[in-house]
């Protein structure tokens, strides 16, 4: 038998969640669905052949995974979706996932409007779940959702052309209110907020046989333990128990964003009989989780806004759904005292570049630090600058730019990343401004990690170091130490590493550089810690 134009609709959206979504739901859902949303998708609706026509499925595969132990960073990560070849091509993708999942998402990357609404409305439409729950922070957000989901329901032309009015008419012993919808097809769907009664609910002797948490946690709720402790109390005695043990297809599903190292969603992460999948703004290779939402400017920026804030702990949590404690910083935002300084008040001055030759947009920044020191002994940071993907020319023009704005009297270059045509060019810009300098080519010996905080963490800390003005990108990038990039620390390090020989003429000729306000950083490291080529 011939299927007619709507039946063909259906069927296709069936088969296909991302296609029931944009043609039902365009207004919702106007660009691309993203690789993560597709993923999320398949685990919601227990579809996965769908999957194949859109592709980036090697991300799906790496970034769909779950631990057993998921406080053990070197735990085994197994896959949600495993594929099956066929001539070297994958041809389907299986799917494991357990009764109970969880699945953590970035702050403001639409999980509301994909799972409470568009997927509720392909639950409805094709009775795939015959009696779903939805719940979220409050009662009235639970019942807004639904409303959402009603309207679409009554209004929506498409929906009624395909599938037909499913809405009862007042005369109807059906319900068809804020909290509970229930349709001509047979399908009860009920809003609930955080500590409303779930356990028990029953309709004409169906109990519920799905579960879907969003975000059922704010920021007041999670404040003080007793709040906490509210939420697991109502988790564990009241809402796992509404999911009948007894029915196989019957899932439990909790989307939210990480608020408080002990929020809900912590205690899921650590339950056994929970699968959690957390992904961040980036994915599990350092790609963007979704870029059209979220690019490389509005990270940084974002990070920054927190940074300085005194609030980056949030941010993790917030955005990469990562427990940092404060306490755990190594620098913190009372650490950087601005002070205007006129260069004619230090005695030296350096300028040190940490070259990145690469121009991809995910590399290094290119950076550089200008740093001087005073009569007192005090470091003052006078300039710093850093590009992605800065090409050679760019680096040495930038560098004699800052190098005679500032009448620096030492200059650095890291020589890991010391190549010829760096060299050729700085020596060829000497000829042409006709100022000559030596060029320190710095060879490190320690690590990285160990080296910078040896030389920034104990000066920050004592208050030693001083910026003539905030600068974002080296606060941002010490706040987040030994997260993320370290380009800006590691520039500026080396221009004070060049600064350390010459301290004691800083302090006056006659002075006793045993009365410096900070140890050489010779006795810091070991003698050869810093090498020349």
């Amino acid at each position: 038998m011939e299927l007619t134009p709507e039946q063909k609709i259906a069927q296709d959206a069936y088969a296909d969640p991302v296609f029931f979504l944009k043609f039902f739901l365009p207004h919702l859902f106007p660009g691309d669905i993203p690789w993560v949303h597709r993923g999320i998708l398949a685990i919601l609706t227990r579809k996965t052949d769908f999957l194949l026509k859109y592709g980036d499925l090697d991300k799906i595969i790496q970034n769909f995974v779950w631990s057993e132990d998921p406080d053990d960073t070197e735990a085994e990560l197994h896959a949600i979706f495993t594929p099956e070849f066929k001539d070297g091509e994958i041809v389907s993708l299986g799917m494991r996932i357990t009764k109970f999942s969880e699945i953590m998402l970035p702050r403001g990357y639409s999980k509301t409007t994909l799972a409470g609404i568009g997927v509720v409305l392909y639950w409805i439409l094709f009775q795939d779940k015959k009696f779903p729950v939805y719940v979220s922070e409050t009662a009235t957000h639970a019942e807004m959702q639904l409303g959402n989901v009603r309207r679409e329901l009554e209004a929506n032309e498409r929906i009624l052309a395909v599938f037909g009015a499913l809405a009862p008419d007042r005369q109807s012993s059906l319900k068809w209110t804020g909290d509970q919808l229930e349709t001509l097809t047979g399908i009860t769907v009920v809003a609930r907020g955080r500590g409303g009664q779930i356990r028990g609910l029953n309709v004409r002797g169906q109990r519920p046989d799905c579960i879907l948490l969003d975000d059922v946690e704010d920021r007041d709720s999670v404040k003080t333990e007793d709040q906490r402790f509210k939420a697991r109390q109502w988790m564990y005695g009241d809402v796992i128990p509404a999911l009948p043990e007894m029915q196989e297809n019957a899932t439990m599903i909790a989307l939210g964003t990480l608020l408080h190292p002990e929020a809900l969603l912590m205690t899921l992460k650590n339950d056994p009989e929970w699968t959690s999948i957390i992904f961040g703004v980036r994915d599990k290779k350092g790609g963007l989780l979704w870029e059209a939402n979220m690019d490389e400017k509005k990270i940084e920026l974002k990070k920054q806004s927190f940074a300085r804030a005194g609030q980056l702990p949030q941010y993790y949590l917030e955005y990469e759904n990562t427990v940092r404690g404060a306490d755990t910083q190594k620098f913190r935002p009372e650490f950087f005292i601005i002070q205007p300084e006129i260069r004619s008040n230090l005695e030296v001055c350096a300028i040190a570049l940490d070259p990145a030759i690469s121009q991809s947009h995910k590399a290094d920044f290119s950076s550089l630090a200008i740093a001087g020191m005073n009569t007192k002994g005090k470091i003052i940071v006078l300039d710093m600058w850093g590009k992605v993907g800065a090409t050679p020319r760019e680096q040495v023009d930038r560098y004699f730019e800052l190098a005679t704005k500032h009448d620096c009297t030492h200059h650095g270059v890291e020589s890991i990343a010391y190549q010829a045509a760096l060299i050729h060019l700085l020596r060829e810009e000497m000829f042409r401004k006709g100022r000559y300098f030596e060029i320190v080519p710095i060879k490190h010996t320690q690590k990285k990690e160990e080296r910078i905080e040896g030389i920034l963490q104990p000066r920050y800390a004592n208050g030693y170091i001083q910026h003539v003005r905030h600068f974002p990108l080296l606060e941002t990038q010490l706040l987040d130490w030994p997260n993320g990039k370290r380009d800006f620390p590691d520039a500026l390090a080396m221009a004070i590493a060049l600064l350390d020989p010459v301290a004691p003429l800083a302090l006056g000729l006659n002075a006793d550089p045993s009365n410096d306000e900070m140890p050489p950083l010779d006795e810091v490291f070991s003698d050869d810690w810093r090498t020349y080529q």
